[in-house]
């Protein structure tokens, strides 16, 4: 069983920027769909930010942008997602080169040549690097260590960072040797908890009847075990890039959602989110609407996670002036804990709307404003 220092996603980024500071390489341990390779690419595009530079996803572009970059990389910074599984072991080093006379050369491949650049600023993402057999890990010794590859140097602004499975996930991972162990700093990456997930997936589009559901549920939000015979199962991976897009558009009605659902996340969520989400219909939005204080009679806990995702759909249509007018009626009425689930969504999607109309409304800034308005700033 491998034992590394165990941090949050919030510290890892903490970490990332001191790698960046110092160009040391860090290797990130965590079980599967917790958002391990998320974390590392948001950092590279928040990076770009504080460097003042372009993102540019090599894995993303075309010939011409490498070309360029590789001519000129200033000015730019250049993430690469480099996945060892998917090498043989001499496929870092390059191959001979063919028409060489007495003195052998190595044509190395495009991205790393890119980043012998002086001028280059990169992030190198080794993902799912104990996927790859013990040979191929042992071919990115040198790179790791000595930050070159043969006789070619990396520039000075170019870290390296890995990331894999757990063994105990049974993932058909590899351990990872003690000598490239020793060529890293190291970091079990923990699932996040369901606040923060959620704030994550307000700002990604996460369908908003998901992040109300695992408000309530949240033990739901990651729960893999191994030797589970489901092969679908829920994490914070599958529950924003599956469930989310498939469940789009769909009510939860129809036949296939549960299905659809099922397919992501296991039989078992399915059910009980399909259920919650079915408790929908037994509330009387529009009696809302018309007197908010009908909101008072909801008594049931999941009832009123349920009411959450009711408001959040309908303020897709309704952020106008009158929408938020009505809005801050419903607050009033919430108890604040389902009151700031709903304005957190409502941040995300519609911020400069409530910014524009929550200023006009007294009641909001006669006595609401005092407890909400944070949730209003950048």
């Amino acid at each position: 069983m491998s034992v590394s220092v165990e941090i949050n996603h919030k510290e890892l980024k903490q970490m990332l920027s001191k790698v960046w500071q110092t160009k040391l390489s860090l290797n990130i341990t965590g079980t599967v769909g917790i958002g391990k390779s998320v974390a590392v690419r948001e950092y590279s595009e928040q990076l770009t930010i504080e460097e003042n530079c372009e993102f540019i996803a090599w894995n993303e572009v075309d010939k011409d942008t490498k070309d360029k970059v590789m001519k000129n990389p200033k000015g730019k910074l250049v993430y690469l997602d480099i996945r060892l599984s998917q090498f043989d072991s001499t496929d870092l080093k390059g191959i001979p080169k063919i028409d060489a006379d007495i003195i052998l050369e190595w044509l190395i491949q495009n991205w790393l040549y890119c980043l012998t650049n002086p001028d280059v600023k990169a992030v190198i993402f080794f993902d799912e690097m104990n996927l790859a057999p013990p040979s191929v890990q042992a071919s990115a010794y040198q790179i790791i260590n000595d930050r070159c590859m043969g006789d070619v140097k990396l520039g000075d602004n170019v870290i390296i960072v890995s990331a894999g499975n757990s063994l105990e996930d049974k993932a058909n991972v590899y351990d990872m040797a003690k000598p490239l162990c020793n060529r890293f700093i190291h970091a079990t990456l923990l699932p996040p908890d369901v606040d923060d997930w959620g704030n994550w997936a307000n700002k990604h589009g996460v369908d908003h009847r998901i992040i109300a559901y695992l408000q309530m549920k949240p033990d739901e939000l990651f729960a893999f075990s191994p030797d589970s015979p489901e092969n679908a199962f829920p994490t914070p991976r599958s529950w924003a890039k599956f469930v989310s897009p498939l469940i789009d558009g769909i009510d939860h009605n129809n036949k296939l959602f549960q299905k659809l659902v099922a397919s992501a996340v296991g039989t078992g969520v399915a059910v009980t989110f399909t259920s919650w989400l079915r408790l929908q219909d037994t509330i009387d939005f529009n009696a809302i609407l018309k007197n908010p204080k009908e909101i008072k009679k909801i008594d049931r806990i999941d009832m009123q996670f349920s009411l959450v995702a009711i408001i959040c759909e309908w303020l897709k249509k309704n952020h106008n002036k009158q929408g938020c007018d009505t809005l801050i009626d419903m607050l009033e009425q919430l108890a604040p804990e389902f009151a700031i689930l709903v304005l957190k969504n409502a941040v995300e999607n519609y911020l400069t709307d409530l910014r524009k109309h929550f200023g006009t409304n007294s009641k909001w800034k006669k006595h609401m404003s005092q407890e909400y308005a944070k949730y209003l700033k950048d």
